[in-house]
């Protein structure tokens, strides 16, 4: 059924995907599912319309034009993870949410285990805020009116307590998940912007627990902050704060 997206068919109802794989509609309709709940699908509401997820496109992510990326981004993700000891990691936006296509590791214990393509951000996630934060008032709206999810104790669920975080996020530039999307490890994060201003891409040292004090804390963010500046103003982006926001 995936194979039936192409560039000239980029969307399908379940009625023609039907037809075009041979599939009894009740067999295509339980595949189609499937496949949504793997977020290798999309089910438009307006339109009845499925097209390719956040999963099919992260295993993508190298085709749509992110290797560049990746290669001018490389040394600075390096830079990061000499100065802070810990790993580090790049982010892009597919679809709406966070997918990692590059990573330093630590030679310390822990290295974060990011296969790279792999969808990582949401809301629990310090990438994910970085990316809702600069959103417009109706799409951000919108994401905090869905269901999240309370994947630990400390997960932010409640939309109120999210839009402060986000606003906090927006104002200082810097995004930190403390244990929200998995317990024992945290992270902090700031956005890439280039020479249009765009938001492109994040940056994040990750890390566990145990090494992310309140001086910890301080520092790294300010490390993220400061590599994100760099590489930001070499793609050409011009801040009148002085900062890559």
């Amino acid at each position: 059924m995936l194979g039936l997206f192409d560039e000239k068919h980029r969307e399908w109802t379940l009625d023609q995907l039907a037809e075009a794989s041979g599939l009894p509609r009740t067999t295509a309709h339980r595949m189609a599912r499937t496949l949504e709940d793997a977020r290798y699908l999309v089910l438009e509401p307006d339109t009845n319309r499925y097209h390719l997820g956040p999963a099919m496109l992260a295993g993508m992510y190298l085709s749509a034009g992110f290797a560049e990326l990746v290669k001018v981004t490389r040394p600075y993700l390096e830079g990061l993870a000499e100065e802070t000891g810990e790993s580090v990691t790049l982010a892009v936006e597919v679809d709406g949410v966070a997918v990692g296509v590059d990573k330093v590791a630590t030679s310390r214990p822990f290295q974060p285990s990011m296969a790279l393509g792999t969808i990582i951000g949401d809301l629990a996630n310090s990438s994910g805020k970085i990316f809702c934060a600069y959103k417009s008032p109706e799409e951000r709206r919108r994401i905090l009116a869905a269901a999240h999810p309370q994947l630990t104790q400390f997960t932010i669920t409640d939309p109120e307590k999210l839009a402060e975080e986000l606003d906090r996020v927006r104002r200082d530039g810097i995004a930190f998940d403390i244990e929200e999307r998995t317990l024992g490890i945290c992270g902090v994060s700031a956005g890439v912007r280039d020479q249009a201003g765009a938001l492109i891409a994040s940056i994040s040292v990750v890390l566990p627990t145990g090494r992310f004090g309140p001086a910890e804390r301080t520092r790294h963010a300010e490390a993220v902050r400061s590599c994100s500046a760099r590489l930001s103003a070499f793609l050409g982006y011009s801040d009148p704060n002085g900062r890559s926001r």
